[in-house]
């Protein structure tokens, strides 16, 4: 009897042999080789960041029944098709889970209906038109409750006798659930909810019995998603709203973590102190404006210039690939990507400086660990717009600055230090304490500040911000007398332009820095 690491050498050889012709029927996908897997807990099929991984324990199993190749073949056809098909990419999950969240409620229950119904998506095109040899496979697999339905949907379905229940109840599911049109993806929203109104109480079912991981051969999460994928997806997701993305990421607490994508905790507790949730989603919400900042007449300009190679990995940007030194491939390992570095000028060119965002949280604005902000959410898209540009921001969050009600950061390109301080409440009285708000003067600086308007000191504030040689864009929250007061004061001054945000649909008018300015190049 050979032992687990050879028979999985033995295994992986099917495997380099059968891919190439999965490739050839799914068009070549960018998948890198499969692997077979001897650890523990590695579901029958698992797709990780791209990588597809197959469970030794399951091939052997359905070896005893089925030739080696042909189990090979079609375990990676389900893999294969979940990446090229359904749900294709994190976009698409968190869409489907956003049409079942209001009705399904437990997260757990939502992710399980999901792993059945992209199976049924994925797998059903793998027959169709891959000419998969799947039926074989699933002829001789045993499962939950959930499972039974499904293997009694695809032998209706599929045309193929697959020994599924001739349980009435299972009938009764699957005369509902073979009208949902799977292969129109342009009714994916409404097929899924179809779905899980049939399949919720055989999932609960199978959940209280630990039937497994779902799906039919395995989850098909958050988990095969590499980091930028997530990162796109929680930045779409955030369009839904604060309460709706706060939820989400409280589903999907464990994924993102692991992902390395939900902010680090910071230190404190209580009213004011934002929940990681809260800072990622005022991240991710501001990275969807992406706000234009006017260049200026600067000395160091903070371009980034081609400096030197680094070899490409999947998942990094395709668009720093040097076509020259990769051969024209887009490789791993062969293709060569440019590393950047910020470049110095001889003279004069246009560039973007850095930016000293001056937020209120006092008592009279929204706390954004209860609600939307305006404040905040504009502050972040400001954030957002100069850190895209590897320009510096610093952050001086008020309230009753004088009395210490106040919390900054100096100069950084540390994203996550930035979204933690603007998201900061402070509550109480408005006054800014303008020694320590001009001790983040430097040569060349950008000032955005979002407020509304009522600071007891506000005529001193006033006079300050006129008499800075740098670009003022100051943001107004909601209308007051104060505001117009501002206004009325500061229209003379070419280096200070004022807008005035009511809505989330208020932001994109804003052109950061659009004043002229009073640097000297």
């Amino acid at each position: 009897m050979t032992g687990p690491a050879a028979r999985r050498v033995e295994w992986q050889g099917f495997v380099d042999r059968v891919w190439p012709e999965v490739r050839r029927r799914h068009l070549f996908p960018e998948l890198p080789k499969p692997v077979v897997s001897v650890q523990e807990g590695v579901s029958s099929v698992d797709l990780a960041d791209k990588q597809v991984t197959l469970s030794l324990s399951t091939c052997e199993e359905l070896g005893k029944d089925v030739p080696e190749e042909v189990v090979v073949a079609a375990l990676l056809d389900h893999a294969t098709a979940h990446h090229t098909v359904c749900p294709w990419d994190f976009d698409t999950y968190l869409q489907l889970y956003g049409s079942l969240k209001p009705f399904v409620r437990d997260g757990d229950t939502i992710k399980r209906v999901l792993d059945y119904f992209t199976d049924v998506v994925s797998d059903t095109h793998s027959v169709r038109e891959r000419d998969s040899q799947l039926p074989n496979i699933y002829k001789h697999l045993e499962g939950g409750p959930g499972f039974d339905v499904i293997r009694a949907l695809y032998q209706r379905i599929w045309g193929e006798e697959l020994g599924a229940s001739s349980d009435d109840e299972i009938g009764q599911a699957v005369s509902r659930l073979e009208r949902i049109p799977y292969m129109d993806r342009s009714r994916w929203i409404e097929s899924v909810r179809s779905f899980a109104s049939v399949m919720q109480s055989f999932v609960f079912c199978e959940m209280q019995e630990d039937g497994g991981d779902g799906g039919m051969l395995g989850p098909h999460g958050a988990n095969q998603y590499s980091r930028e994928q997530i990162e796109k997806g929680l930045s779409s997701f955030a369009d839904k709203g604060h309460r709706a993305f706060r939820a989400m990421v409280e589903d999907f607490r464990d994924e993102i973590e692991e992902a390395g994508v939900m902010p680090e905790k910071g230190i404190g507790h209580g009213r004011g102190v934002p929940r990681d949730a809260d800072i990622l989603y005022y991240m991710k919400r501001a990275e969807s404006f992406r706000l234009p900042v006017k260049t200026v007449a600067m000395e160091k300009v903070g371009g980034m210039y081609p400096h030197a190679h680094s070899p490409w990995e999947i998942g990094k940007p395709v668009q720093d690939i040097d076509v020259w030194t990769s051969f024209g491939k887009i490789l791993p390992g062969v293709s060569q990507t440019w590393q950047r570095r910020e470049g110095e000028t001889h003279g004069v060119e246009d560039g973007t400086p850095d930016c000293l965002i001056v937020i209120d949280s006092s008592g009279s604005m929204a706390n954004p660990c209860d609600e939307l902000s305006h404040a905040v959410l504009g502050a972040g898209c400001a954030a957002d717009a100069y850190l895209r540009r590897r320009r510096r921001v610093a952050v001086y969050n008020f309230s009753d600055a004088p009395q210490g009600g106040f919390e900054r950061i100096d100069f950084t390109e540390d994203r996550e230090a930035v979204y933690r301080v603007l998201c900061r409440y402070l509550g109480g009285g408005t006054e800014l304490a303008l020694d320590d708000f001009k001790s983040f003067e430097s040569p060349q600086m950008d000032i955005f500040i979002i407020t509304d308007m009522q600071i007891s000191n506000l005529g001193s504030v006033i006079r300050y911000l006129s008499s800075v040689a740098g670009r003022v864009t100051a943001v107004h929250v909601g209308q007051s007398r104060e505001a117009d007061q501002f206004c009325s004061s500061t229209e003379g001054e070419d280096h200070i332009v004022v807008y005035a945000v009511d809505s989330p649909e208020d932001i994109p008018g804003i052109v950061l820095a659009e004043a002229e300015s009073g640097f000297v190049a």
